[in-house]
């Protein structure tokens, strides 16, 4: 009778034992779980403000982060205009790291009064966005739209160099020749004549000029880079041509 009850208390005890271990994961995993947020890292942004991607993703008050959906915050934050693309990663210590590809401002829409960016929307407050060129005058929607696909390819720091863009269509005798041709209005006092098709030479604006400009003493003129032979860059100086 008295080694019954002995392993009766033994059992207990193991089962009291086993409750509380089963207790503490069951903490440890309640705590891990329910953990918020520690930390938000924000990433490559310029334009944007940490306060609004936070504010549009609702972790304002730095919720569990295992309780919010990678899938779900990438969504939110991509209805921002400025994004044009967006990545979110969570770490098991409470991180999170949101990766930002910002869409950059391409040009002001005159017509529109709009800034126009790469990611193909349209935003107004005109102010912030410094530095970009204006476009001048109505260009066809579907014109328009490869037109800005086109500019995307073009590096920033040309972009900033052109001050005013002008839809110029080559028409000679009424008869259209290159309906996707466009006049540029330099900041260093030139003119290139460009379309969609050879958009990409102006990123070698600065060495094409330079070139020029080296055996004709600095002088100023139009550029034309719309030949769709790519060596034909032919530069004529405003003196030549009665400007």
């Amino acid at each position: 009778m008295t080694k019954k009850v002995k392993k009766l208390k033994l059992n207990i005890k193991a089962f009291i034992i086993l409750l509380l271990i089963l207790y503490l994961i069951g903490m440890l995993l309640y705590t891990f779980f329910t953990m918020p947020i520690k930390n938000i890292y924000i990433k490559n942004t310029n334009l944007l403000t940490d306060n609004e991607i936070i504010e549009i993703a609702g972790i304002k008050k730095y919720p569990s982060i295992f309780k919010i959906h990678k899938n779900n915050l990438e969504t939110k934050i991509a209805q921002l205009d400025l994004v044009k693309d967006v990545s979110v990663e969570k770490k098991l210590n409470g991180k999170l790291i949101i990766t930002i590809d910002e869409a950059r401002a391409l040009f002001y829409n005159q017509s529109t009064e709009q800034v126009v960016l790469s990611n193909g929307k349209s935003v107004s407050n005109k102010d912030i966005y410094l530095g970009i060129p204006t476009l001048i005058n109505f260009v066809p929607n579907d014109l328009l739209t490869n037109f800005i696909n086109a500019l995307t390819k073009i590096e920033p720091s040309i972009i900033s160099m052109i001050n005013e863009i002008e839809y110029s269509p080559d028409i000679s005798e009424n008869i259209t020749i290159d309906d996707q041709r466009f006049k540029l209005y330099m900041n260093d006092g030139n003119i290139v004549y460009i379309n969609i098709l050879n958009i990409d030479r102006l990123n070698n604006y600065i060495e094409i000029y330079a070139s020029i400009s080296s055996t004709a003493d600095g002088v100023k003129g139009t550029l034309y880079l719309d030949s769709y032979l790519s060596e034909n860059n032919l530069f004529t100086p405003f003196n030549s041509e009665g400007e």
